[in-house]
């Protein structure tokens, strides 16, 4: 990127700024900044001395990168910190120099084309921004590998690292966990021609157990009782099994049935009303 704007620099010379410049004098709320008549007068009575800063800005920034790349395969913190620097400046210029131009275009240009330009210069300045915080996490992996504790665990040397053993019967060291194999039942086509022919899932119905509901127990009198069993006994009777109902009602056992059937009668509306 600075080899580019380097080799443009020398290409062109400062006439890239003369856009700039014209959307400056022409915008009604920088052309009377102080800072921005200072920076026009700056461009065109002296663009020799624009080009000179410019030109060293490139390479002052070149020159940090590659003391950057040294201090990081040296592991050599400090080195790293010119970089970082110079990506914030960087970073801060391009985000300023981007909103100050999207306030300028948002007159002159459609509302489309401002959408498109905003969200392409807000990514490089993400872009920029990313550039500088990596170079600060650069810094803190450099202090973290030389670290007393870092060595003592992984040896000497940070790109060589000695794996970590575990000692017998050491519990400061890291703890080994077993993994459970788990069944190979992720073969969806599988699963699919299983189900088609009614072998999957293959589970075991669940067993639903029922627990009766406990009634409470009624407590009938002994002729309520024996009135409610009656039933049976005439059933099983050896004297009344070859009598009719309605015959032992109307003979001469009939006083005794019909008093039996009012019990019966009295025990079951009394038995069933209570549940």
């Amino acid at each position: 990127m600075n080899i580019t704007l380097s080799v443009i620099f020398f290409v062109h010379g400062v006439h890239i700024f003369d856009g700039l410049i014209d959307l400056l004098e022409n915008d009604s709320q920088y052309k009377s900044s102080n800072m921005v008549r200072k920076g026009i007068n700056w461009v065109h009575q002296s663009p020799d001395n624009v080009l000179v800063f410019f030109q060293c800005m490139c390479y002052a920034h070149i020159a940090s990168a590659l003391l950057g790349i040294f201090g990081a395969l040296r592991l050599h913190k400090w080195l790293v910190i010119p970089l970082a620097l110079f990506e914030l400046v960087y970073f801060l210029g391009i985000t300023i120099a981007h909103i100050v131009l999207m306030i300028m275009l948002k007159k002159q240009i459609n509302l489309g084309l401002l959408i498109i330009l905003t969200l392409v210069g807000s990514f490089y300045c993400l872009f920029a921004g990313y550039n500088c915080v990596t170079c600060i996490a650069m810094f803190q992996i450099i202090c973290l590998v030389k670290s007393p504790k870092y060595r003592q665990l992984y040896g000497e040397d940070p790109f060589h690292p000695i794996p970590l053993r575990r000692p017998h019967g050491s519990y400061d060291s890291v703890q080994q966990f077993r993994i459970l194999g788990m069944p190979d039942d992720t073969d969806i086509d599988e699963q699919k021609r299983l189900a088609k022919l009614g072998l999957w899932p293959n589970r075991q119905p669940r067993v639903i157990s029922v627990i009766p509901v406990q009634m409470p127990s009624v407590h009938l009198k002994w002729w309520q009782q024996q009135a409610l069993d009656k039933d049976d006994q005439l059933e099983d009777s050896a004297v009344l099994r070859n009598w009719q109902r309605g015959e032992l009602l109307t003979g001469a056992a009939g006083e005794a049935e019909r008093k039996n059937a009012l019990n019966r009668r009295y025990a079951e509306a009394h038995y069933y009303g209570r549940h």
